[in-house]
C-alpha cells in the first residue's frame, strides 16, 4: 500500500487518523506478559488500516507504577506522529510513499530519550512482521525493567 507524502502529513496534522487506546494491561515484571500479549493491539490495528485510514493504535503496560506506552503506527518514515513536521525534510511531498508499521515504545526509563522506534515492511506484510515486533517490543520492556530495577537500588543504596 502507498501514499502521498502530504496526504499522510494532512491527514496527521488535521488528527484525521484512527485512534485506538486499549485498557491499560498491569503486571509486575515481564515475565507475567503471555505470548499473545499483543493480540488485541494486533487485532485492531489490523482492523482500523484496512479500511484505508492513517492509524495510531495503543497498549498502556502498568509496570512498577510506570506506564509504558507500545504504540504502532501506520508511518512513511521511522518517525512516530508527534514528529510529522519533519517528514518533509526527507521525503519529497508529491512523491508516493510506501506506508509502513511503526512501533514505538515510550517509557523515560527506557533510555536518554524515553523512546524506541522502528520500521517495519510496507502494511501489506504486516502480519509477516508480527514476530519481530513481538520481540523488539520485549527487548524494550525488559530494559526499561533493568533500569527500574537500577533505580530501585541505587535508591536503597543511598538511604
Amino acid at each position: 500500500m502507498e501514499i502521498k507524502v502530504k496526504d499522510f502529513i494532512d491527514q496527521v496534522e488535521a488528527d484525521e487518523i484512527i485512534k485506538i487506546s486499549l485498557d491499560k494491561l498491569e503486571i509486575k515484571e515481564t515475565s507475567e506478559l503471555k505470548a499473545d500479549f499483543m493480540e488485541q493491539l494486533f487485532a485492531d490495528f489490523e482492523s482500523a488500516f484496512a479500511k484505508g485510514k492513517v492509524v495510531q493504535a495503543v497498549q498502556p503496560i502498568v509496570m512498577s507504577n510506570e506506564t509504558v506506552e507500545v504504540v504502532l503506527e501506520t508511518g512513511i518514515i521511522n518517525l512516530p506522529f508527534a514528529n510529522i513536521n519533519r517528514v518533509d525534510n526527507f521525503l519529497d511531498v508529491d512523491e508516493l510513499a510506501p506506508l509502513l508499521t511503526n512501533l514505538i515504545v515510550i517509557s523515560p526509563d527506557l533510555n536518554a530519550s524515553g523512546l524506541f522506534i522502528r520500521s517495519y515492511s510496507n502494511i501489506d506484510n504486516f502480519k509477516d512482521d508480527i514476530t519481530k515486533i513481538v520481540a523488539d517490543t520485549l527487548v524494550s520492556i525488559k530494559q526499561i525493567q533493568a533500569n527500574l530495577e537500577k533505580t530501585e537500588d541505587s535508591k536503597l543504596q543511598e538511604s
